[in-house]
């Protein structure tokens, strides 16, 4: 087997894989729209078809989010945004798993994750920092 498995497994894999993705993408998307109902300053952006940007310029920080379809994962990292200091978070991997044929999950460790859970992992540190807690 090669890297580059094309076999129909995989490949249902992979289409899977990208519906569960858009739909992250649009439940990310309604996320800041909802979170810009009550406050400000969030903003989302598909970048490429594998990549998803988020940013709060009140938190200062920039939350990107790269799906690798062929690794069955899903990067995130945290950038500062503009010219603020400090310290960002550590961002993290998330595995994409077909639970059953045509049904993508996404797992962290070996923890299955629920959409909203998903999203509080990787949202939190953008929409909702410590230090803007109040």
């Amino acid at each position: 087997m090669t890297m580059d498995d094309h076999s129909p497994s995989e490949q249902s894999f992979v289409e899977a894989a990208r519906r569960r993705w858009q739909q992250l993408g649009e439940e990310l998307r309604a996320d800041v729209a909802e979170f810009n109902s009550k406050k400000s300053g969030a903003s989302f952006m598909q970048s490429s078809e594998s990549e998803y940007l988020v940013s709060n310029s009140v938190s200062g920080v920039e939350l990107v989010v790269r799906a690798d379809f062929s690794a069955h994962t899903i990067g995130y990292d945290y950038r500062p945004l503009g010219n603020k200091r400090g310290g960002t978070p550590e961002g993290g991997i998330l595995s994409m798993r077909e639970r059953q044929p045509g049904v993508v999950e996404f797992y962290s460790s070996d923890e299955k994750l629920t959409p909203e859970e998903t999203r509080q992992i990787v949202l939190e540190p953008v929409l909702f920092p410590p230090q803007l807690a109040a």
